[in-house]
């Protein structure tokens, strides 16, 4: 769509939920001036915020002034308890910075300038850049680039004043200058002279940064740098080399309450009055908190996506003006391609343009983002043999995001997201990689918080990702179907398989609830309910993961045809963390008239080793098998595999790991499971491509 459909152009985008970044910056700002005032020599501190399109690191960077006007004196909550003087001192800073003037400066614009002794000068280039942002900021003629040159000749103390006498404000008024799209430096290399280290290589942003280390010395100057970037390497060698120190702005996506509040405060320029979005779109029978549900599901909360899918719904409704949103009609226009198109637009240039050794790394991020873990500020993966990379940097480098989660011992964690708007588009590049494309429909096809609390999530979605796989593709060569076929005479004679790619929009969670004293619960207690669950089996082609697992119920269940004859139907149930009831009856699926059921217990030890019954050997018990008291139902068999076993189809390493990671925690980040781990269940999945 055409620029004059921008966002910009069709809302008034009201900025929200930004309070403790704010907070942030603030706090960052006032450890700068009273450095200052200490007057001896300091490492300077600069609010850095390292993000990709669509985080609001622009609108926040131009709204900072404002936001700071608006909070007030909470804008400097979070500082450590001080004495009355050094509240008084606090005070003081934050009425001058409400006060303060804001130069918002696009590095896009920098370019190397004249005179020619200096025109790939970095240091040159950037006072140019603020001297022409300036002039342009208050509608005043640019000045020449020689007379600009001469009258500062280089110096900050020369720079600085001029900067003030161009937009107009006293010597004493704090002056706060916002760098915009640093990343731009990553492709500045043959426009400039950078130093070189001692091994030939380039820092342009360590040049960047010890230019504005520079200027920081200067009274009452502040800065704030944003802008698509490796923030963490930047980090790391900024503070050794520069002495400088960057304090990351978070910038996270919002959450649903957040975007509710955008939608009841942001007005359109389309419609008579300008009402709110939320009195345009909404109405008695679709509330703001649906559709808040619905933009937050699409595009989790990004804002550069939040903001795009609220203009294209926006624009309908004025080009419609019967058109009455609900659920299903948000859906259907959502998911078109112009509409996808026109949201992730900016994004597009990167995401074909990945390398294939990108690509590969993709599948590990997609783990992460589909299973929600957690991954530390320092954490590294290996590229090549002889290459890390930040995860934190590598993220960003993907087109994707970071979620910052604060945990109980107030540790700040990350996690990935892939917006659902984004994984069409990253599959279009991905046609080959069958793998890839299996985990991101999955990450598709389920609600945000699907996999956000529950215990061993990861070993389930990874036994359910193998098992279609295997039968998916190449049954007879997989260990798992030799066992079975082993074990079962029915398994064997059925030569079993996922009967069409739909399969692969597989994970669904079942999340049934009954009535019980007047409150709700989950349950898995009744066979009508599994009755119901198996007749939706019968009808569509998905692999079920309860939402809550209970004694009741298995943590996969899924439907097998028959390879010869696809009117030979089984259904699969697997119980994958070991768990063991003698009443084993309450596990076995609801016995069918025609349709073969099998229930697979995995030992595991992530609950009880249930093969120690066994003697550590598989054993399928078929119909009229008694196990304890119960006796095996018609069309039913119970299979009890080893851990022997089950560590030959998942892999013994991958088994232990994820064993020791889960044992003490429901959500265990990434450190705990190991990224090494991570790429060995990427190759281990492959493996079965």
């Amino acid at each position: 769509m055409s620029s004059e459909l921008e966002p910009e152009t069709v809302y008034d985008m009201v900025l929200v939920d930004r309070e403790n970044d704010v907070r942030v910056v603030t706090k960052q700002l006032f450890r700068l001036y009273t450095l200052r005032k200490l007057g001896r020599p300091f490492k300077p501190v600069i609010p850095f915020g390292p993000h990709l399109f669509g985080s609001g690191k622009t609108k926040f960077v131009q709204s900072y002034w404002e936001l700071v006007n608006n909070m007030g004196e909470s804008a400097l909550i979070g500082l450590d308890y001080v004495c009355e003087s050094k509240k008084a001192n606090r005070r003081g800073f934050l009425e001058k910075l409400k006060r303060a003037s804001l130069l918002y400066a696009d590095l896009r614009r920098l370019k190397p300038t004249v005179p020619i002794e200096f025109f790939r000068n970095l240091k040159w280039a950037v006072y140019y850049l603020l001297i022409t942002a300036a002039c342009s900021q208050v509608g005043a003629e640019i000045l020449r680039k020689k007379e600009a040159f001469e009258k500062v000749d280089m110096e900050p103390s020369n720079l600085v004043p001029l900067l003030r006498d161009i937009l107009r404000i006293p010597s004493d008024q704090y002056l706060l200058i916002a760098f915009d799209e640093v990343g731009v430096l990553d492709e500045s290399l043959d426009e400039f002279h950078f130093k070189r280290t001692h091994d030939g290589r380039v820092r342009p942003y360590n040049d960047f940064i010890g230019i504005i280390s520079q200027l920081c010395k200067e009274p009452d100057l502040f800065f704030i740098v944003v802008g698509k970037s490796e923030g963490l390497n930047i980090y790391n060698y900024v503070a050794s080399v520069s002495r400088v120190q960057l304090v990351f702005i978070p910038l996270s996506p919002l959450e649903k309450h957040s975007i509710m509040e955008h939608l009841e405060k942001s007005s359109s320029f389309l419609f008579t009055g300008s009402p709110k979005a939320s009195e345009i779109l909404c109405h008695e029978d679709f509330s703001t908190s649906e559709l808040a549900e619905l933009l937050l599901e699409l595009t989790g909360g990004v804002p550069g996506l939040l903001v795009r899918a609220i203009s294209y719904l926006l624009l309908y409704k004025s080009s419609n003006n019967n058109f009455s949103l609900s659920k299903e009609t948000f859906l259907i226009i959502m998911n078109s391609f112009p509409v996808t198109n026109y949201c992730v637009a900016p994004f597009l240039p990167r995401l074909i343009s990945l390398s294939e050794q990108r690509k590969r790394l993709l599948r590990m991020l997609t783990l992460l983002s589909l299973y929600r873990i957690r991954f530390d500020f320092d954490e590294t993966v290996q590229i090549s043999s002889n290459s890390d990379v930040f995860l934190f940097d590598l993220v960003t480098d993907m087109c994707l995001y970071r979620r910052l989660v604060i945990e109980p011992d107030r540790n700040e964690r990350y996690e990935v997201l892939i917006p659902k708007l984004l994984i069409g588009y990253i599959d279009q590049g991905l046609k080959d990689d069958r793998l890839e494309w299996l985990l991101l429909q999955t990450l598709k096809s389920q609600s945000v918080e699907f996999f956000y609390e529950s215990k061993c999530r990861i070993l389930e979605g990874l036994i359910a990702t193998l098992f279609y796989l295997h039968f998916s593709r190449h049954p007879t060569n997989s260990s798992m179907f030799s066992t079975l076929s082993q074990l079962s005479r029915v398994w064997n004679e059925m030569n079993l398989q996922f009967s069409s790619e739909s399969a692969a929009y597989y994970m669904k969670s079942i999340h049934y609830t009954r009535t019980v004293s007047g409150t709700e619960r989950m349950t898995f207690g009744s066979n009508d309910e599994w009755e119901r669950i198996v007749e939706e089996i019968l009808e569509f082609e998905k692999i079920y993961i309860p939402f809550h697992s209970t004694f009741h119920s298995p943590d996969i269940l899924f439907k097998l045809h028959g390879r010869t004859n696809e009117k030979n139907l089984m259904i699969v149930g697997i119980a994958c963390k070991g768990r063991w009831s003698r009443n084993v009856h309450d596990q076995v699926l609801t016995s069918h008239p025609t349709w073969h059921c099998m229930l697979i217990i995995m030992s595991t030890q992530l609950a009880t080793n249930v093969s120690e019954d066994l003697n550590h050997s598989s054993r399928c018990y078929s119909s009229g098998d008694g196990v304890g008291e119960f006796l095996i139902p018609h069309n039913c068999e119970l299979v009890i595999l080893s851990e022997a076993d089950v560590e030959n189809f998942i892999g013994k390493d991958i088994l232990s790991n994820l064993r020791n990671a889960f044992k003490s925690v429901d959500n265990p980040h990434s450190r705990n499971i190991g990224i090494s781990t991570l790429q060995e269940i990427v190759l281990s999945l492959s493996k079965n491509i």
